[in-house]
């Protein structure tokens, strides 16, 4: 065991990104799975991958001409404002020898600008080389998509026949697909609540007339997936610099992201939560850094998505048989 066990780190180190790549084509295969599901009853499962391929092409396309220029500018602009209110605040106010003790314009200084390194990956070194087979891991990539659309429930089927006994079999088939659908559902109204804190946060930064509206409402949505506490903590660099401008301002701005923090943790979560799984700040934060640290704002994702996936199993298979939501698999 100790033998196979080494073998199979070294495998794992070695195959590293291949398998990254593989993890992340079962994600969007899985996300996808239950729309050409819908419309395989009414056209052909190829045509219908077909579709949904066209159709997502499209619109990431016109997301990331419509957005991506819009984010870089305002970076930009952020990267210059945002240590000159932090100096501001610590020449004068009520905070001024405490943010000078903590060297605000410094820390600020140093986090606006390692910030787009973070987020995709690295330093300009690592990004350059990661670039460098970032069009072959988008080809590979988007093959397996296809590739688990098309024959992902008879690859299912396959390994689902591999357990000779049928009682067995069909508990590890109702454990499998009440997890699928769990997670799906976690994740697809994780990702909605986190487009919602994102565009709240890009509105109040544009109305306040905050610089650095859209990076601004990125950090905040990326925060938004860790549960009760994430959208305040987003909000907490708008609310500082609309503050640095006009105090008054800033105190309504708190007002209002506090106001929506409690309609999201409150009403949003909850309603998720009842229909798929709970999962705690604690394992997002976890997830979110080990994975932003191994493959930037991309891993950090996906490592959240596979533990959420991984706590529905585990929740689905300590349930006492009998229990539980009657699925079918499809």
């Amino acid at each position: 065991m100790l033998g196979a066990t080494l073998v199979v780190l070294r495998v794992a180190a070695a195959a590293g990104r291949v398998l990254v790549w593989i993890a992340t084509a079962v994600v969007a295969a899985a996300l996808y799975h239950p729309i050409v599901a819908g419309m395989s009853r009414r056209v052909p499962r190829p045509l219908a991958v077909l579709l949904v391929l066209v159709v997502t092409l499209g619109a990431t396309g016109v997301t990331v001409y419509r957005l991506v220029d819009d984010v870089v500018k305002e970076t930009r602009r952020l990267q210059v404002t945002a240590p000159a209110a932090a100096a501001r605040i610590e020449r004068s106010g009520r905070f001024a020898e405490l943010a000078r003790n903590f060297d605000l314009s410094e820390r600020t200084r140093n986090f606006v600008e390692e910030a787009p390194n973070r987020l995709r990956g690295g330093s300009p070194a690592e990004a350059v080389r990661s670039a460098a087979t970032r069009g072959v891991a988008f080809l590979a990539t988007g093959v397996l998509s296809l590739f688990f659309l098309l024959f992902g429930p008879r690859l299912i089927g396959s390994a689902a026949e591999q357990v000779t006994d049928p009682v067995r079999r069909a508990r590890y088939e109702r454990i499998a697909v009440a997890a699928y659908q769990r997670a799906v559902r976690y994740v697809r109204g994780s990702i909605l609540m986190a487009i919602a804190a994102g565009l709240v946060g890009f509105l109040a930064a544009r109305l306040a007339h905050v610089p650095g509206g859209a990076p601004l409402g990125l950090w905040m949505a990326i925060w938004d997936f860790v549960p009760l506490v994430g959208a305040g903590i987003g909000a907490i660099p708008i609310v500082v610099l609309a503050s640095v401008e006009d105090p008054a301002q800033g105190v309504v701005l708190a007002g209002v992201f506090t106001a929506y923090q409690l309609f999201e943790g409150f009403i949003l979560q909850r309603r998720v939560e009842r229909t798929s799984i709970k999962v705690g700040p604690f394992v997002t934060i976890v997830g979110a850094l080990v994975g932003m640290k191994l493959y930037g704002l991309g891993g950090a994702l996906l490592v959240i998505i596979w533990l959420t996936f991984v706590l529905a199993v585990l929740d689905e298979a300590t349930r006492p048989i009998g229990t539980g939501e009657l699925v079918t698999p499809t």
